[in-house]
């Protein structure tokens, strides 16, 4: 007899994400703007029509309420921004990119911290990188100033980013977990901090990511550390008894 699928194993947070992360791109992407719409456009005029339907530069709707915009919105109300960005995308190759590393990533992370704090710290990270990540790089390059204060920002790799940070500092405490890790999860992983860091973008998405694996590290380190110091005295207290 063939064995049943069991189909709960698939019902994690990570992959509800990735279907919420899709969903929005589908509706970012070719929801009809509203009649007199004069906000952001992803049309490329450069390219055929046809090309910018199928690769969803037809839309932006969403975009234009909910992604980071430099200076163009530099309010407190919208601060909000700061979170909202992490359920858009710009284009569908980016999409993918990071839908594949979630889904490894997100996955593993998930099943180390619980549901709760991996995606505590997905979502907190995410958030805090997008206050860091424009001034850092405009200290760096104060020539690229233009150019920062105009791009939109939109994605979820810096809360996978942060997931990696925070996976890592676990890894450091407890080195024997390495084994643990899936190699499916090990190459993918480093084939999307390569690929979307180094090969597809330079400059201002490299530093974005940059920063969100730092604070990943170090959040990470502040949330395992009291567990790590907890184990590691029960530890002595057993092998104290046991001497004894």
């Amino acid at each position: 007899m063939k064995e049943k699928i069991n189909f709960k194993k698939f019902i994690t947070a990570t992959n509800i994400l990735i279907i919420v992360l899709f969903i929005f791109y589908l509706l970012d992407r070719f929801l009809p703007f509203p009649e007199g719409y004069t906000g952001y456009n992803a049309w490329d005029d450069d390219a055929p029509p046809a090309f910018n339907y199928i690769f969803g530069s037809c839309g932006g709707l969403l975009t234009e309420h909910m992604a980071i915009f430099g200076v163009q919105y530099t309010s407190g109300i919208n601060i909000y921004r700061n979170f909202t960005h992490m359920f858009l995308h710009g284009h569908i190759l980016h999409l993918i990119a990071n839908l594949v590393g979630l889904y490894f990533i997100g996955n593993y992370a998930e099943k180390r911290f619980g549901w709760w704090l991996a995606y505590l710290m997905f979502f907190v990270i995410g958030f805090i990188q997008g206050f860091i990540t424009d001034p850092l790089y405009l200290a760096i390059a104060p020539g690229q100033a233009e150019q920062t204060m105009t791009q939109m920002s939109v994605g979820a790799s810096g809360g996978i980013f942060g997931l990696v940070g925070t996976s890592l500092a676990a890894i450091f405490f407890d080195i024997k977990s390495f084994k643990k890790i899936g190699l499916p999860t090990i190459i993918v992983a480093a084939i999307y901090g390569v690929l979307t860091t180094y090969v597809v973008s330079f400059g201002w998405t490299t530093l974005c990511h940059n920063v969100s694996l730092i604070l990943g590290l170090a959040l990470g380190t502040v949330i395992i550390l009291p567990f790590y110091l907890l184990k590691k005295n029960k530890q002595k207290q057993t092998e104290v008894e046991i001497t004894e």
